[in-house]
């Protein structure tokens, strides 16, 4: 009996050792991570966070009365709400633990739907040809100037479509110069133009693709269009600017296959946000785009009229010209889904979105294009 006993005894104190883990629970509560102050443009959302704990494998979320299981760490909450609410967030570990409530402010804005459907971040990567060597191409974009306002994200405009020049227009990298702000001067953009490109062009076999974002500007009679470069005098077009004849001529004496020109500037005398390049007004445009004497194998997209502002789009971050420009290039422009973007297809996707984005910042803004509006542009297969 005595033995039984002794056994019993020793069982007895072999079921209170699970008691003694009881001693170390934690009594530190999880932390919550996530932004406070929410807008949405839908009225059905989500809200999505982390929570932190150190010791807790099990970790939950409450937003009211409805509790959920967090996993690896992660949460996420459907919510519907027509208005603009505030509720908080509290996080419980597996010991009870509550952390302190996180007020979230939530602002439904349904107005801003359909603007943020459209501004995606632009994906050089989304289309992909093989690279051709008889592809040349010139990219300049100037946001500061030595003399004149700022060109908002004119360097980030070439910055990305030196990018599509490669992935979408397959373009190697050694046939493309780059020019940016101070590095597209007078002097290096003639270089660039006459002693660069020269070695790249073959007669009747090289394509030739300029890209341009900074400023324009008429001449006084309004009769000759230049481009700015980076230390232009707006006073001395003539003496410190390139005028697109002339850079017209440079490139067709080579005698290229084609050349393609891309302008996201306007001459109009006004910034991308409207400040003015000369203290006094330039008459009224004499020159009108569709009376230049262009050859057959020459395309120039614009992106304005020329009494039009070529504007920028802040929420992209980038003109909006080039911006859809871009997009359309990643093969949005594809109005009949033939892996094949024309000239044509790419001004109609351009005139939809640039022309309603403009009118929103109360502007007029209509891109246009003199050349074949059958050329194929971009073929992806």
């Amino acid at each position: 009996e005595e033995e039984n006993n002794k056994k019993l005894v020793v069982k007895k104190e072999e079921n209170k050792k699970p008691l003694k883990k009881l001693t170390n629970v934690d009594n530190v509560p999880p932390v919550i991570e996530i932004d406070q102050n929410i807008v949405v443009s839908d009225t059905t959302y989500f809200i999505e966070g982390l929570i932190k704990d150190n010791s807790s494998e099990l970790l939950y979320v409450k937003i009211g009365e409805n509790i959920i299981q967090a996993e690896n760490g992660k949460f996420k909450f459907k919510r519907f709400s027509p208005i603009d609410e505030k509720f908080s967030v509290i996080g419980i570990d597996q010991w009870g633990n509550k952390s302190k409530p996180k007020i979230i402010n939530v602002k439904v804005d349904l107005k801003s739907n359909n603007k943020q459907e459209i501004v995606e971040k632009l994906n050089p990567k989304a289309v992909s040809t093989l690279k051709l060597k008889n592809k040349v191409a010139i990219i300049v974009g100037i946001e500061k100037y030595l003399n004149s306002p700022d060109a908002v994200y004119a360097n980030l405009d070439a910055k990305f479509f030196y990018e599509y020049s490669r992935k979408t227009f397959g373009i190697d990298e050694k046939n493309i110069k780059l020019l940016l702000d101070e590095k597209a001067n007078l002097t290096d953009l003639f270089i660039a133009l006459e002693k660069w490109l020269p070695s790249k062009v073959q007669e009747n076999r090289t394509e030739v693709i300029i890209f341009f974002a900074g400023h324009g500007l008429a001449s006084t009679n309004g009769k000759e269009l230049y481009i700015l470069p980076y230390n232009s005098d707006p006073d001395l077009l003539n003496r410190t600017a390139l005028s697109r004849q002339e850079l017209f001529k440079i490139v067709l004496d080579l005698k290229p296959k084609n050349l393609t020109v891309f302008f996201d500037t306007c001459f109009s005398g006004l910034s991308r946000d409207e400040k003015t390049l000369l203290a006094d007004a330039r008459p009224i445009l004499l020159i009108d785009d569709n009376t230049e004497k262009i050859p057959k194998n020459v395309s120039i997209f614009s992106a304005s009229k020329l009494n039009q502002i070529s504007s920028g789009y802040a929420e992209a971050k980038h003109g909006i010209f080039s911006y859809f420009l871009m997009k359309g290039l990643e093969g949005n422009a594809d109005l009949n889904g033939d892996k094949k973007i024309t000239n044509g297809e790419l001004l109609t996707y351009l005139n939809d979105y640039v022309s309603s984005i403009a009118s929103e910042l109360g502007r007029q803004q209509n891109p246009s294009l003199v050349g074949d509006p059958d050329k194929v542009l971009v073929n992806y297969r």
